[in-house]
């Protein structure tokens, strides 16, 4: 719709790094998907935020598309329990964390392409997510059976997490497309400009 493309990456900014060079040249990128939360409410599981300042580890990047929205940061790995998040949020000033963005908005500033980012929050700050979950995924975002398999036989508690986890993902990532459907126009508007 809107007359974007998509592609599907995986987690971690190797996969979107590959993703933004593959895009069609100086066309404007998208990068919408999940984060956790570091702050309470608003940032409750569920919701979907326009991201307008990325946290790098030298700098603040800005979004060339978006006059307003909050600021992300990223990690390298899941970022598990409420402590860890309020330690990474005082650090950073980072409303919400991901894999991702700075890697995209880095890949994007070097090509010459505008760039926005929209997030849904699949764990608030009350959330803990077992560690290591992040293995369980492919390149292409697929699941890995044996891996999570394996992690989940050691910890079988963890499966009930994952569980709810998964739900409250469904439901973030329907609200990331709301709001990136809501937007799309206004984004082409923004990036002819």
């Amino acid at each position: 719709r809107h007359g974007w493309s998509l592609q599907v990456t995986g987690i971690g900014g190797k996969a979107v790094t590959a993703a933004v060079n593959a895009a069609t040249p100086n066309a404007p990128v998208i990068l919408a998907g999940v984060a956790g939360a570091l702050r309470g409410a608003p940032f409750t599981s569920g919701s979907a935020w326009k991201v307008r300042e990325v946290v790098t580890a030298d700098s603040v990047l800005t979004s060339p598309l978006l006059d307003e929205g909050i600021r992300v940061t990223q990690a390298d790995g899941i970022v598990a329990t409420p402590e860890d998040k309020t330690a990474l949020a005082e650090v950073t000033g980072a409303d919400i964390v991901d894999m991702e963005s700075t890697a995209f908005a880095l890949a994007a500033e070097a090509s010459g392409r505008p760039w926005a980012i929209f997030r849904g929050v699949s764990d608030g700050i009350e959330h803990s997510l077992p560690p290591g979950c992040d293995q369980w995924f492919d390149a292409q975002g697929g699941i890995r059976p044996l891996r999570a398999a394996l992690d989940l036989v050691k910890n079988p508690v963890d499966l009930l997490h994952i569980l709810q986890f998964a739900r409250r993902t469904r439901h973030a990532m329907h609200a990331v497309a709301m709001l990136t459907a809501e937007h799309a126009a206004s984004l082409q508007e923004a990036a002819k400009n």
